[in-house]
């Protein structure tokens, strides 16, 4: 999370108040997953919506 500069914080702040995108789940096949654009980086993070686990955070420039 840190390698990609994320903080816990703006995590929360991304699912928060940022933009919400469906997402395909790859870690729990059975689940859904949502992408969360946070609204000042513009990075992108995908969280579980079934168990709340962060799937995957996405580093500055990273196309979805």
């Amino acid at each position: 999370m840190q390698q990609r500069g994320w903080t816990p914080e703006q995590i929360t702040e991304a699912i928060d108040t940022g933009r919400r995108y469906p997402a395909t789940n790859r870690v729990h096949q059975g689940n859904t997953a949502s992408r969360y654009v946070h609204p000042r980086t513009g990075q992108s993070v995908v969280i579980d919506d079934q168990t709340g686990e962060v799937l995957h955070v996405g580093a500055p420039g990273y196309r979805y």
